[in-house]
Order: structure tokens, then C-alpha cells, then sequence
């Protein structure tokens, strides 16, 4: 029997048919003002968010910072720096989601630059200002997320000058011999074979250079200096999209609006 209409997903079709008097580019230009507006609104917890993350590293010394750290460094046992492991994994991701933003504030200006048009231009010449000091901000920040992965490899190029090194070696010999016998009037053969594995194991260390030990100490300062900058620069280029988008939204959705008074985007 008929149970009615079947909910279920949108399907294109039907998207289409229900938005049928938009065209694809004024629905996407619907869609990005409105991930614009869900961003604009929840900027000030972002912000006070990376501000409280920034504070609490800046509040520390990098005196402080180092002798953490120097202790963290035994030539015998190298292990990674569990602080700033997670430390990256916070600064990483918060960055990440500025970049992806500041992606959704570059759509929703490039979808409300009108077409080409003599005279009144004031107010795109705003829009591409904007939209080029957003892309320069994700560039940076993502630049700087693709250079993270560097700390590891010179950390652990480090700590190969410094670390015991151990290597084992290992030597197999296989034995195998024919032997003949008489039983009883009859003449036997016998097989005998056999194999032996010797592993040997050196662990060998010298005292190491003080200069390399502190080199590895080095590395880990910097990286807490690099984790707190990109929070630092995640934090900022929110602050500079929120008061811009306050200043000038009317001038981007309207650029060619009512008036000849234009709005300063600083």
C-alpha cells in the first residue's frame, strides 16, 4: 500500500525544481553569505580561544621555556618532546580551520564582485583589497603549516650525533653429513642435518659533544616559538577579518549600492 513520500536525501533533481529561479552561482552566493554570517558569529569565542592559547605561552620566559626543556634531553635516552607534540597538534588544527575560513571569506567576496561595468567602481576596488589581504593571511598560515614537519626531521638528524648507537649482528651456519652403515648383512644410509643462528648485539657510546645536546634543546625552543607565532598569526588574521567584514560587508554585498560615500576598510 502507498506509506506516502519517502524522506530520504535532496536529490538533484529535485534540488534543481526547488530552486529553479536561482541560478548555480546566486544559490552558491546564498550558501557562502550564509557560512560567512555562522563564522562571523562565533569570531569572538575563536578569537578569545587562540588569545587565551597565545597568553599562556607568552606568559612563560624562553628562559623558562629552555631549562623545561634541557631536562627533557638525556644523551642515553632519546625520546621526543611530548609537550610540544601536543602542543603542535592544537596550534596545527586551530591554524587549519583559520585556513579554511578565510577560504569561505575569499568565496563569498569573489561571488559578489559584479560584472565589469564603466564608472562607480569604488566599491570593487574594496572587494579586491579585501579579498587580496585574506589570501595573503591563508597563504601565510598555510605555509607555515606545511613547514612543521621539518622540526621532526632535523630533531631526529640531532639526536643521531648524540644517541648510543646499537647495532646487531647476525650469522646462520646450516651442517649436513652422509654417513654409511651395515646392519645385518645390509648396507644403510643415514642423513644428518643441522642449523645454528648467533645473534650478537654492541651498544656503543661515547660522551657526547656538549654543543649537540644543546642543539637539540635549541630545536625545541624554536618550535615552541613557532607554535605560538602561527596561533598568534591564526588569531590575528580573525581579527582582521571580523573588523573588515564590520567595516565594509555592505560595500561587498553591495559594492555598486546606493550612495557615493565609501566605507574605509581600516
Amino acid at each position: 500500500f502507498d506509506q506516502g513520500p519517502k524522506a530520504g536525501p535532496l536529490h538533484r533533481a529535485d534540488y534543481q525544481k526547488a530552486h529553479s529561479s536561482q541560478t548555480m552561482f546566486e544559490q552558491l552566493k546564498a550558501m557562502s553569505a550564509a557560512k560567512v554570517e555562522e563564522m562571523q558569529a562565533s569570531l569572538p569565542d575563536k578569537i578569545v580561544v587562540l588569545d587565551t592559547q597565545v597568553g599562556q605561552m607568552q606568559a612563560k620566559g624562553l628562559d623558562e621555556v629552555e631549562r623545561t626543556f634541557a631536562k627533557l634531553v638525556v644523551a642515553t635516552k632519546p625520546v621526543s618532546n611530548a609537550e610540544l607534540a601536543k602542543l603542535c597538534t592544537i596550534a596545527r588544527a586551530e591554524a587549519m580551520k583559520c585556513v579554511n575560513d578565510l577560504r569561505a571569506v575569499e568565496r563569498f567576496i569573489t561571488l559578489h564582485i559584479p560584472k565589469v561595468e564603466d564608472g562607480n567602481n569604488f566599491g570593487v576596488a574594496i572587494q579586491l583589497e579585501m579579498l587580496k589581504n585574506v589570501a595573503e593571511r591563508g597563504k601565510t598560515l598555510k605555509s607555515a603549516i606545511d613547514a612543521l614537519p621539518t622540526y621532526r626531521k632535523d630533531r631526529a638528524a640531532a639526536w643521531g650525533g648524540v644517541a648510543p648507537k646499537t647495532t646487531t649482528d647476525a650469522s646462520a651456519t646450516k651442517t649436513s653429513s652422509n654417513d654409511d652403515e651395515v646392519k645385518a648383512g645390509k648396507e644403510e644410509k643415514t642423513s644428518k642435518a643441522g642449523a645454528s643462528k648467533t645473534e650478537t648485539t654492541k651498544t656503543t657510546s661515547a660522551a657526547p659533544l656538549e654543543d649537540a645536546v644543546a642543539h637539540i634543546v635549541d630545536l625545541d625552543v624554536a618550535r615552541y616559538i613557532e607554535l605560538a607565532y602561527l596561533l598568534e598569526t591564526a588569531r590575528d588574521a580573525y581579527i582582521f577579518v571580523g573588523d573588515a567584514l564590520e567595516k565594509n560587508k555592505e560595500k561587498i554585498t553591495k559594492p555598486k549600492g546606493d550612495g557615493a560615500n565609501a566605507m574605509s576598510m581600516f
